[in-house]
Formats: C-alpha cells, sequence, structure tokens
C-alpha cells in the first residue's frame, strides 16, 4: 500500500518524458540543397538547445539562457548564406524558446509569492531579448 500512495504523490517526473534527447529541435524536412550548406550549423544549434533543456530543468537559468545565445548566434551566421529563411525559422524558434524562459522568470520574480533569487536570471533574459529583437 505504502508503494502507492508514494506513485501518487510523487512530484518528480521523469526528464525523458518531457525532453527527449533523441529528438532534435531543428530538423531538416525540405531542402533545394538538401541541407549541405547548414549541416553543421543545425548540429550546433540542436547541441546548444538540448544543453539549455537540460540547464532549464536543473533550474540554472544564465546558462540555459547563454545556451540559447549560443543556437542563436550560430543560426544568424546562416543567414549570409543561401539558407537565410531557414536562417530566420531557426532564429524565430530560439527567440520563442527565450520568450517562455522570460516569462517563466517574470512570473517567479514579482508578484506576492515572487522569489529575489531569479531576479538576476530575468535581467538577463530581457537584455539577451533585446539582443535577438535587435539582430532580427
Amino acid at each position: 500500500m505504502k508503494d502507492k500512495r508514494s506513485r501518487l504523490f510523487s512530484l518528480s517526473v521523469k526528464d525523458s518524458k518531457y525532453f527527449n534527447d533523441k529528438e532534435d529541435k531543428i530538423e531538416l524536412v525540405a531542402c533545394f540543397q538538401l541541407g549541405k550548406e547548414c549541416t553543421e550549423h543545425r548540429l550546433i544549434i540542436n547541441e546548444n538547445f538540448l544543453a539549455s533543456r537540460r540547464f532549464l530543468l536543473n533550474k540554472d537559468y544564465p546558462s540555459s539562457i547563454e545556451a540559447l545565445k549560443s543556437a542563436f548566434y550560430k543560426a544568424a551566421e546562416l543567414q549570409e548564406s543561401s539558407c537565410s529563411k531557414c536562417a530566420k525559422l531557426f532564429c524565430s524558434t530560439i527567440t520563442k524558446s527565450l520568450e517562455n524562459i522570460h516569462e517563466d522568470l517574470q512570473k517567479m520574480s514579482s508578484g506576492l509569492i515572487r522569489n529575489k533569487q531569479y531576479k538576476p536570471s530575468f535581467k538577463l533574459a530581457t537584455l539577451a531579448l533585446e539582443e535577438f529583437r535587435k539582430k532580427t
């Protein structure tokens, strides 16, 4: 009986339920160049996305934000090549992820049950979003 109750009230969930480490965030679906230009970039972008998700699970928000910044700047490098449409899509996907983190940090650092420890991370996310918006 004790075992059943512990599963009912358990708050821990395996990471794999929410984040699949084997699934890339950015995948090649169709490309007239067959992905020859962006293969290395996509690999690095996906590695940074994965790192960002892992940091996020560990509530290491500054590292998560930095990983997204690395992914964004790697995607922005593609804008100078023939992959500019894909690069814009990659950048918007990364920006959306950062906006979600920013929104969560805003909720955690303001209101009645605010936590001051998230304020520096919120400011870092705000600055990163401003950087992204200037770049696009």
